[in-house]
């Protein structure tokens, strides 16, 4: 993502957004992980960092974050979602001073 600072480009790559995406989400909760979108990438995350399970798609006006999680049982997820996704737009906001920000969360697993 390129944004046009008043000392020129500046280009933020997919993986630092993905990172922000992560802290938001780690300082929520601690019984609420990022999870493998299905069983395939699970076996793959041996090998990967959690963060690369959260998918970003970015367009000239706005950012769609889908993000994959594992919630703990007992948890009430509409009332998590709301403070996600209200945590994840003020981090957007403060770091990066974006706007539009759509997040959707996908429950994959519940532990």
């Amino acid at each position: 993502m390129k944004f046009q600072g008043t000392c020129g480009e500046i280009e933020v790559t997919e993986k630092a957004l993905k990172k922000i995406v992560y802290y938001a989400l780690t300082e929520l909760s601690d019984r609420l992980n990022v999870a493998a979108k299905n069983w395939l990438q699970k076996v793959l995350n041996v090998f990967s960092s959690e963060e690369s399970n959260v998918v970003i798609n970015e367009d000239e006006a706005s950012i769609t974050v889908d993000l994959y999680v594992a919630i703990g049982y007992g948890i009430n997820i509409p009332e998590t979602f709301a403070m996600l996704k209200e945590k994840i737009i003020e981090s957007f906001k403060k770091h990066l001073a974006l706007e539009n920000v759509e997040v959707n969360m996908h429950v994959t697993e519940v532990k």
